[in-house]
């Protein structure tokens, strides 16, 4: 009897201690924000830890959890956590499928109010429906990198400032030179729409943006049938690019900092003839951008808190220095006053910091519908594949095919 007693209350204890343990583990849940982040350990990893430290300092009892994730399971992962009841309050992402969860309704809007401390341009990106759905983090604008010692001997002038320019002098420099001028990913991901953004086109929806495509497409394919762009330009990724160039096989390439200072390391004596310029642009003299953001989900637990955190992330201090680690360019605007991007030297690897952050202070306005970009990416880019490889394409081939583009385009933005 005595010992069915103490079996009694020792199970008595256990569903106690169990409950206790329970009630203390909700209890820290309830303090916890969770961050998640696209592979930003280990180069930022200590900094971001003192980050996080002084918020916490800051918000007692709140305890931030960081979750760092490879970019190939970014997606999947937090589209997985936005269908839970309990996703993230916040996390790093691309605008692109930002805003398709915004057109799902999945996220936390912001304000004006909120947002006072961005580059403007850069909160014109994270719009939809006129709403803000997204914080930008940083950002990256290439620029023009090319063989200065062979353009000067070849064209008699100052470097260009156009695709326009770029058709003009393309058979002059490579009959001089018998090397491919230009090399670019054409054909992958959003690379071509991005110029053809750069003429304000971005819907087909007339008679005047068809004719301009036509003849973008119609010059790129006169460098390609001239051998004015490499051959295999069509299978050659963006690092495929570089390498070309450093290699002395094209005279023209579009890089941000971080591949600047690969051809510094990798090809001394080609980075010692080099030069940098804007890109090139289009009819409206704008550049385009690449942009990471940080989104807030509906159903995040701590909304108030993640966009608290979220601001300190992006201030002017941490964003100076996310930019010394890692060369990207702040999306906070009195971090992009710095002198950092204002007086930079003659080395082509600072020049390009200079040159990139001013060219966030013009940026293309308009880009293809937020909806099934992806899609039309790929019937953009598979449209100028097709009319490389004919042998036999005519402006009358070309202009058919863009036809067809702008129709299928339309479906898309349906």
């Amino acid at each position: 009897m005595i010992k069915k007693i103490i079996i009694g209350i020792l199970f008595l204890l256990i569903i106690v201690s169990g409950f206790i343990f329970s009630m203390k583990s909700n209890k820290n849940n309830d303090y916890k924000i969770t961050f998640w982040s696209i592979q930003l350990k280990p180069i930022y990893e200590k900094q971001l830890n003192k980050i996080i430290d002084d918020f916490e300092k800051e918000n007692p009892p709140y305890k931030i959890t960081w979750i760092d994730i490879p970019i190939q399971e970014a997606q999947k992962r937090t589209l997985a956590s936005i269908l839970s009841s309990t996703p993230p309050d916040l996390i790093n992402l691309n605008p692109d499928f930002s805003v398709l969860l915004a057109q799902r309704n999945a996220l936390q809007f912001f304000n004006e109010d909120d947002v006072k401390q961005y580059n403007q341009n850069l909160i014109n990106k994270l719009k939809y429906d006129n709403k803000i759905y997204a914080l930008p983090f940083y950002a990256t604008s290439p620029v023009t990198v090319y063989n200065k010692k062979i353009y000067d001997k070849c064209i008699n002038k100052n470097f260009i400032k156009s695709y326009d320019d770029l058709f003009e002098i393309s058979t002059k420099l490579k009959t001089c030179s018998n090397i491919a001028p230009f090399a670019s990913s054409i054909n992958e991901n959003d690379t071509l729409a991005k110029i053809l953004n750069k003429y304000d086109i971005y819907s087909f929806d007339n008679q005047k943006d068809k004719e301009q495509t036509e003849k973008i497409f119609s010059n790129f394919n006169n460098m390609y049938k001239n051998n004015e762009l490499p051959k295999d330009i069509l299978a050659s990724n963006h690092r495929e690019i570089i390498e070309k160039y450093m290699s002395g096989q094209t005279l023209i390439i579009v890089a941000g900092s971080n591949f600047i200072n690969m051809i510094k390391q990798n090809a001394p004596d080609i980075y010692n003839i080099s030069a940098i310029s804007n890109q090139l642009t289009g009819s409206n003299k704008s550049y385009d951008v690449s942009l990471m953001n940080l989104i807030v989900p509906k159903k995040a637990k701590h909304k108030k808190l993640a966009l608290k955190f979220a601001l300190m992330l992006t201030n002017k201090e941490n964003q100076l220095e996310l930019a010394k680690i890692t060369n990207v360019l702040p999306a906070n605007k009195y971090a992009l006053e710095d002198n950092y991007f204002k007086n930079c030297s003659s080395d082509l690897y600072e020049q390009s910091r200079c040159i990139s952050a001013k060219q966030l202070d013009n940026l293309v306005k308009f880009d293809f519908d937020e909806k099934n970009k992806k899609a039309i990416n790929e019937a953009i880019n598979k449209t100028l594949e097709e009319i490389l490889l004919d042998k036999n394409s005519s402006d009358f081939n070309i202009k058919n095919q863009v036809e067809t583009l702008s129709k299928q385009v339309k479906n898309l933005q349906k």
